[in-house]
């Protein structure tokens, strides 16, 4: 069995629609400043049954391009399990509790260049 995972768009006015495909095990989806999407990515997936969490270090903060595809914001992620926004600042938990902060996450015009 081919695993896709992909973020989708849910509209109780209209269909599903897919938004960006190709990270791997994606477990939060977010948006930062000014609406722009970013999808925190487990990592790489070998376990024998769903529900294992992926290999340690292997997983991604990214964002959502318009074209449907992933920039990697950050990575090697140790197995991260949620995300969420205060202004540009992203703060990431991961499988065993440890909270991290990542700071200046938007590319511009809603983040300074790095």
């Amino acid at each position: 069995m081919a695993i896709n995972p992909k973020a989708v768009a849910i509209d109780p006015k209209a269909p599903a629609k897919d938004v960006a495909r190709g990270a791997r095990l994606l477990v939060d989806v977010e948006s930062g400043r000014r609406r722009q999407l970013y999808v925190l990515a487990q990592g790489l997936f070998l376990g024998p049954r769903d529900g294992f969490p992926a290999e340690p270090n292997t997983g991604s903060l990214v964002q959502v391009n318009a074209n449907g595809t992933f920039t990697v914001v950050l990575e090697p992620l140790d197995r991260p399990t949620s995300l969420d926004f205060i202004g540009n600042t992203a703060y990431v938990v991961n499988l065993v509790g440890e909270i991290w902060k990542i700071e200046n996450v938007g590319t511009p015009p809603f983040g300074v260049p790095k």
